[in-house]
């Protein structure tokens, strides 16, 4: 017998598969709606993928824009988020993409409405394609939100803390100065600063305060969902798996909601063809495929995405948790990226456009180098700027980097070809002298000058020469965000699909652990989020429709 037939007026368990943005939002709203709700999260605290990011909700013609006068529409966002795909459109799912844009901005408010989250928008802070794509807008898409961790009260020290962004910091502080100075403190600082909670706990902070004041809703940390139970071909609980202790069977509806596949090795090699030492992660250690492997089990599908379109910046190894970092220096000046043939292949001022390029099936570029001068070094610091605490002028982590006097003398200790390498050099620091890079134009977007530049440097707050020795270079590794685009299949309502098309009944996916259909191949920061909130309201009110 089906839930359908059954005919009971209880609600049914609503059983969330982690603790992030999507699972906190998918329980928020059962619990609304009249449904006991379980949430289930593998590790000791709280937040997710969503703790460790930057906290940006990319929500086109919100309510926020439309108070401030700011000009938007959801047709000029379907205009953005198609032409963004246009490379690969059959990876585009249409009526996905319209229900995530029409309701998400109805979403932000509701959960505004519920007390969850008090959004503000990053201003200044233009669309990745902005101008030149179609529907592109130069302000007010982004919501994120600052939370007072005390609001919290025993949850506050179970909630993550984010060890890439500086907590207690504002977007208005990063955008009036270049990033890596901005990126000069840690979540790790005072406890006056760790009180008031930005990017990525800011906007988890106020889901998790709203989710544990509602009486329906139970969070069980350190307990992992093993399996699902299915019956029938429909999924009718999970098998919970407390660490240290037995586990046991929990029935109801299941929404998956774990995030992607970073910590498993196996599963990167499988879906992005990159080993040990190409890539590394920076979301939490507990985001090891969970979702992916139990949707496969009950007779979900995987759509499979071109690794070369994943979110993922270059980075490098790190002492800290989660044991990589993100390198944000990459798009400042006295700096590019070469192949191992001496050649740069992007505009190396753009983490999106490095992967793309790197990754091309057609052309792969790996391995590829970072490589930069001492003025660089001199002037933002070495990694630390960002998160290690390596001040500028400073001494770059052991087993990192590589230096010498001379570019040659760098090219053959790195392994890259030095007479490419040389003529690399040549014509990047003659273009630099007009601050106009003729080769890949880096520097010449306006989301690039705008977040990740130092305005200081002109006329091109990107773009420097490499010329000053010693010189310094480092292997790329690319940072997983628990963002492949590689997910479980999903219809729009973020139902799991088999195979064929068909519904796998009582399963649910929502956030990064679902493919991105609704945005394809298009990128921009804050889709994630946006899209993880939208879909657990949707899934959280399909269950309540049906159960």
């Amino acid at each position: 017998m089906t839930r359908a037939e059954t005919g009971t007026a209880e609600r049914e368990r609503v059983i969330v598969v982690g603790a992030g943005l999507g699972g906190l939002a998918t329980a928020i709203q059962a619990a609304v709606r009249g449904h006991p709700v379980t949430v289930l999260e593998k590790g000791e605290r709280v937040g997710g993928a969503a703790a460790y990011s930057g906290g940006q909700v990319w929500v086109a013609d919100n309510h926020l824009q439309r108070a401030a006068g700011i000009e938007d529409s959801v047709e000029a966002a379907e205009r953005y988020v198609r032409s963004g795909s246009a490379e690969r459109p059959e990876f585009l799912d249409e009526d996905a993409m319209r229900q995530w844009l029409a309701a998400a901005p109805m979403v932000a408010e509701h959960y505004e409405k519920l007390g969850a989250v008090r959004w503000s928008t990053i201003a200044g802070y233009p669309d990745y394609g902005y101008p030149e794509r179609p529907g592109s807008v130069a302000d007010g898409r982004y919501l994120t939100a600052v939370f007072d961790a005390d609001r919290l009260g025993e949850w506050r020290d179970r909630l993550l803390l984010s060890p890439h962004f500086p907590i207690g910091s504002t977007y208005q502080e990063v955008l009036a100065g270049h990033i890596a100075t901005a990126f000069g403190s840690t979540a790790e600082g005072s406890t006056e600063t760790n009180r008031l909670l930005t990017f990525g706990p800011g906007v988890v902070g106020g889901f998790l305060a709203r989710a544990v004041a509602e009486p329906g809703v139970e969070i069980l940390t350190s307990h992992a969902a093993d399996d699902l139970l299915v019956v029938d071909g429909e999924v009718v609980g999970a098998v919970v798996a407390p660490a240290g202790g037995e586990p046991f069977e929990l029935r109801g509806r299941v929404v998956l909601a774990a995030g992607g596949i970073d910590w498993d090795p196996v599963l990167v090699k499988e879906y992005l063809d990159l080993g040990s030492g190409e890539v590394g992660s920076c979301a939490p250690t507990t985001i090891t495929g969970d979702a992916l492997r139990l949707a496969q089990r009950a007779g979900g599908a995987v759509t499979v995405v071109p690794p070369g379109y994943a979110p993922m910046p270059p980075g490098y190894p790190s002492a800290r948790e989660p044991g990589f970092a993100f390198w944000h220096e990459h798009s400042l000046p006295h700096t590019f990226i070469v192949d191992a043939h001496g050649q740069r292949f992007c505009d190396d001022s753009l983490y999106f456009d490095i992967v793309r390029r790197a990754l091309d099936p057609d052309e792969p570029r790996m391995p590829c180098y970072a490589i930069w001068d001492d003025q660089h070094r001199q002037r933002y610091g070495t990694f630390g700027g960002a998160t290690d605490g390596h001040p500028p002028d400073g001494q770059y982590p052991a087993g990192v980097v590589t230096s010498a006097g001379s570019l040659p003398a760098l090219a053959d200790r790195l392994g890259i070809d030095r007479d490419g390498l040389a003529r690399t050099a040549a014509r990047f620091n003659a273009d630099a002298a007009d601050g106009v890079d003729t080769e890949y134009d880096r520097g010449g977007t306006v989301w690039a000058r705008t977040f990740a530049s130092d305005p200081s440097h002109q006329p091109n707050p990107n773009f420097g020469a490499v010329d000053t020795p010693p010189f310094h270079g480092m292997p790329i590794r690319f940072m997983q965000v628990s963002v492949q685009m590689t997910g479980i299949t999903v219809d729009s309502g973020g139902r799991v699909l088999d195979g064929t098309g068909a519904v796998v009944d009582g399963l649910y996916a929502v956030g990064s652990c679902a493919a991105f259909g609704t945005s394809g191949v298009g990128l921009n920061s804050g889709y994630a989020l946006s899209r993880a909130m939208t879909l657990g309201y949707l899934a959280a009110q399909d269950i309540a429709a049906t159960g």
